[in-house]
């Protein structure tokens, strides 16, 4: 094949010298120098971790005593030059410390993915020969299953040495401990490292078939830190990069930690990934750059687009006013989102400046988005082969299309297709590269390192690319390889092949769709015979993804009758499954969802992966699938079981539940995590990620301002100044709009001398919460509040101002299930009276709904009496759907006031809010039979 050289693109950013083109470094440095240059920055931040109540903080005088201390140890008990050390384990900053530790010896970090399934990480164990593994308790665990377990060689051959535990004899702390004495003596013994030294071993497409070894020297990590991200002018002197990506990836390993620690910069390390965490890590560790995947941007954009979504009137003003800054952005080179969004970033994170991005494209319109907002955008393009980066395109450059310029010292050349695609550009070709961040080969994989090579020595990426005015841009894949927006890389014929082991399925092609892994599957029939065809496949993907990591899941498939499209020689026509795929979603009948649900637990048995069954052997975790399986005994209980969909738990019985779940397992789940979980896996994770956390057991009924934020306590206060005297202006104009329904209160005396109470109203109408108002003497109305749905109440900024006023207080169980629970709490300890719809919706035939356990909760400890209220007449005088009302008279009934004891006592079901709830709503009920029974009482408001 005969390459087009003018289509060679090199030194976009500076120009070639002589040494980087022979391959050589421009500079002969090494990582270990890169190390040794931290004394240099002294008493500056190193790395903040953020822990459970704050963060810790590691400067880099520090930082390099505790890397010299590992690295002494390390060469003390045996480690020499050239040996490869693994690292499985979450990010930390003992994480990083053991791993330079690791390259200052002149040793390899192999770093691997948690996810990684047995047989994968048996392979990479054996193919790296590694003596040395630095790991956490999960994974301590789970190399104890599958590492050899009889004779005293097998025993020795493997050394587990713990980065999450420092106490206990093979930690990293207690090795870097006991070599402070003989630092001194033993660093002559550190060797002098070489440029072509293997720095580290990385293994890719590690759970989508047989993982390859990727060496990659001094010279290939060092290239780009040294000519690309300290010369553009991308990092500035104070910044403060948050690295939320897994360092078992080349680009955050390289560009996320290296190129910040070569700066002297501050490395931000979030608790977690969970939305909170990673904002609490972005404001309060005053971080100026992210170092992220599309994934994780598409996610904070659709977090600040989400808040403005709450209001559509507010959504829609977003949106337009994006597509405008959008608009100027791409046609008049002009950002008036830097001042029109100024309070949404002063918000989001007031520091925060620029976002770099790699190991997945980014899609233009959200990096449009992102500068709409005010954000500037970096984008790398590369391979683990790499080191990783090949092209950058810097902030500046406005082609969001493309991902930049080579780098300096890296070569880029488009080598036209062996079959030619008229659906693409005819310029267009196959990304092949050269320079020296390109590895030399892979490991022990001779035959495959001579396919990726071209004959004149130049790397074959497998993406294809095209050249405009400079620039690359990448238009797909030369190979299969599906790459997620996370920049995980997918082999889909492997996991096609491991999926269509399943007996219900005939063939299956895996696609990318919004992002997202689905499937077009052909079942096969004669297994499936009289079942659901759709229901089968389920269970049958169920099934296969026990084994497959969780980015590799099946988010959604359609089923086909017809065989999919294959070449002649059997590989399956990729670029025509999108169409099918399509095709084969439309002609699916509505009854669909149904039938899949209806599968999702369709087999009796569960077979667990080496990572569930850690899961499930967690005590905390252990504690709460009992629980589940005594809550709900008809149910079977699957780690894939859905809460909602399975088990029928709305957003209001978590309420409830998740306070039992404290009493069982100790361990306290804030409403967040509540809402990230769909299934009883997710469950266990949060409820071992609260409990490893230190979650304590903190009850919102006796500690509400635990949970409340400062708006939210600022809802229990009384009105002051002018909302003082709008607040009886509204109450008067309430008061004249409800006077044509000649509203009257009905056993008055029932509440006439109790000075404190919780109203349960029956809720049938719109108008419910004003009738109670008209009902209520003028100076009782002062003195209470009203639980208001967040929907309704504040679904709009006019309602918003008008509930703050009522004083409403906003209720979001699907959110906020501890802090809706603490905001009641406190209304009642401010002394205040509350008005609580305990069936949380209204009626839609007048028949009065469960009440939920939120009620009892709020009363089971709390010795405020409630009074049941049955509201007559309010649905026939705006029924559902109708807009204007009739005006017929209303009757409130009130009830017998009780404390939550004497109706836990009267009341039916396990636990006191359950019977609380139901005390209350056999109340209502025989009040609403007293109304039916009874003509209309002429009784005067007391």
């Amino acid at each position: 094949m005969v390459a087009r050289v003018d289509k060679v693109e090199e030194s976009g950013l500076e120009n070639l010298d002589s040494k980087t083109e022979s391959g050589a470094s421009s500079t002969g440095r090494t990582l270990k120098d890169l190390i040794d240059g931290f004394s240099e920055y002294g008493p500056q931040d190193a790395i903040v971790s953020f822990v459970k109540n704050g963060s810790v903080t590691l400067n880099y005088q520090g930082f390099l005593t505790e890397i010299r201390n590992v690295a002494a140890a390390m060469l003390s008990q045996g480690i020499k030059k050239g040996d490869n050390v693994v690292f499985f384990a979450p990010n930390s900053a003992a994480w990083i410390v053991s791993a330079l530790a690791t390259i200052y010896t002149g040793a390899t970090v192999v770093p691997i993915d948690s996810q990684q399934n047995d047989d994968v990480l048996k392979h990479i164990l054996e193919d790296s020969s590694a003596g040395w593994i630095f790991t956490d308790e999960k994974g301590s665990k789970r190399l104890a299953k599958i590492l050899p377990k009889s004779g005293a060689k097998a025993k020795s051959s493997h050394r587990i040495i713990r980065l999450d535990d420092d106490e206990i004899a093979e930690s990293w702390k207690k090795i870097a401990a006991s070599s402070k004495d003989k630092t001194e003596a033993i660093n002559p013994q550190l060797l002098k490292l070489a440029p072509d030294n293997i720095a580290v071993l990385f293994y890719t497409s590690g759970t989508t078939g047989t993982p390859k070894g990727v060496p990659l020297s001094h010279t290939n990590m060092l290239l780009q830190l040294d000519e690309v991200i300290s010369k553009i002018d991308l990092l500035k002197p104070k910044d403060r990069v948050m690295l939320p990506l897994p360092l078992f990836h080349v680009y955050p390993l390289n560009t996320g930690l290296m190129a910040p620690l070569l700066m002297g910069l501050t490395i931000v390390l979030p608790r977690s990934l969970t939305g909170p965490e990673i904002m609490r890590a972005l404001n309060d560790g005053k971080v100026t750059v992210i170092v992220g995947v599309p994934r994780l941007l598409r996610s904070l954009y659709q977090a600040i687009e989400t808040k403005f979504h709450k209001n559509e009137i507010v959504g829609a003003a977003f949106d337009a006013a994006i597509n405008y800054c959008i608009g100027m952005d791409r046609f008049f080179n002009l950002r008036p989102g830097k001042t029109l969004f100024a309070p949404v970033r002063q918000k989001f994170g007031p520091t925060l400046r620029l976002f770099t991005c790699g190991g997945a494209p980014l899609a233009s319109e959200l990096a449009y988005k992102l500068r709409a907002i005010g954000w500037e955008i970096g984008v790398g393009y590369g391979l683990t082969e790499t080191a990783p980066l090949v092209t950058f395109r810097v902030p500046e450059d406005r082609d969001l299309e493309g991902v930049g310029q080579a780098i300096k010292g890296v070569k880029v050349r488009i080598d036209p297709l062996a079959e030619p695609d008229a659906r693409l550009d005819k310029d267009a070709g196959e990304i092949v590269v050269t320079g020296p961040n390109v590895f030399a080969g892979y490991k022990n994989l001779p035959e495959l390192t001579k396919e990726v090579f071209t004959a004149d020595g130049w790397f074959r990426t497998g993406d294809l690319g095209v050249m405009k005015h400079g620039k690359l841009h990448v238009i797909g894949r030369a190979s299969s390889t599906i790459v997620m927006e996370g920049g995980e890389k997918i082999q889909p014929e492997d996991v096609e092949d491991r999926i269509a082991t399943q007996p219900a399925i005939a063939e299956i092609g895996l696609l990318q769709v919004d992002h997202k892994l689905v499937a077009l599957v052909m079942p096969d029939m004669k297994e499936v015979g009289d079942k659901d065809p759709r229901a089968a496949v389920a269970a049958a993907l169920k099934v296969a993804s026990t084994s497959l990591a969780s980015y590799l899941q099946v988010t959604n498939f359609a089923i086909t009758k017809d065989t999919l499209p294959r070449t002649n020689l059997g590989k399956i026509k990729r670029h025509e499954l999108r169409a099918r795929y399509d095709l084969a979603l439309n002609e699916e009948k509505a009854g669909t969802k149904g039938s899949a649900k209806a599968g999702a637990n369709s087999s009796s048995a569960e077979s667990l992966d080496s990572n569930d069954q850690i899961l499930v052997e967690e005590p905390a975790a252990a504690a709460c699938l009992k629980w589940l399986k005594e809550r709900f005994p008809e149910q079977e209980i699957r780690l894939d079981t859905s809460p909602q969909l399975d088990l029928n738990i709305d957003s209001l019985e978590w309420m409830h539940l998740t306070l039992e779940l404290v009493e069982h397992t100790g361990v306290e789940l804030t409403g967040d995590a509540v809402a990230r979980v769909t299934t009883v896996r997710e469950l266990l994770s949060e409820i071992v990620a609260s409990a490893e956390g230190g979650e304590g057991a903190v009850s919102p009924i006796d500690d509400p301002d635990h949970y409340l934020t400062t708006e939210q306590k600022e809802f229990v206060q009384p009105l002051t100044g002018w909302r003082i005297g709008a607040a009886e202006a509204l109450y008067n104009f309430t008061m004249m709009v409800m006077s044509p329904f000649r509203v009257v209160a009905v056993h008055p005396e029932n509440i006439k001398d109790v000075p404190q109470l919780v109203f349960v109203p029956n809720h049938a109408s719109y108008i419910d919460a004003f009738v109670i108002a008209a009902a209520l003497p003028k100076e009782r109305v002062k003195n209470t509040q009203w639980a208001g749905w967040t929907g309704i109440a504040f679904g709009n900024p006019v309602f918003s101002f008008l509930s703050r006023l009522s004083r409403v207080i906003p209720i979001e169980a699907k959110q906020s299930i501890f802090s809706s629970l603490a905001i009641s709490v406190s209304v009642l300890k401010q002394g205040n009276n509350l008005v609580w719809f305990p069936e949380a919706e209204r009626t839609l035939d007048g028949r009065l709904l469960p009440f939920k356990q939120g009620i009892g909760l709020l009363l089971e400890k709390s010795d405020v009496k409630a009074v049941p209220v049955y509201l007559d007449g309010t649905r026939q005088a705006l029924a559902p759907g109708a807009f204007f009302p009739t005006y017929i008279p209303i009757r409130v009934i009130f009830g017998e006031p009780a404390t939550g004891r004497e109706l836990a006592k009267e009341g039916k079901g396990k636990e006191a809010p359950e019977r609380i709830a139901n005390a209350l709503q056999q109340r209502v009920l025989a009040l609403s039979k007293e109304a039916v029974n009874k003509p209309p009482e002429q009784e005067s408001k007391s």
